[in-house]
């Protein structure tokens, strides 16, 4: 499930799903769900 239209036109390029959620700039939860890094989340300054 994707929750916009951006990462969703993003995630077939040339008809195929990407096989890294990586490459969408999605990082992994302990529980196995794939979500978008915020900006600055988890940095100190």
């Amino acid at each position: 499930m994707f929750d916009d239209a951006e990462l969703w036109d993003r995630h077939r390029p040339r008809g195929r799903c990407v096989a890294d959620p990586a490459v969408l700039g999605l990082v992994p939860t302990r529980n196995g769900i794939w979500l978008r890094e915020l900006d600055g989340a988890g940095r100190a300054g």
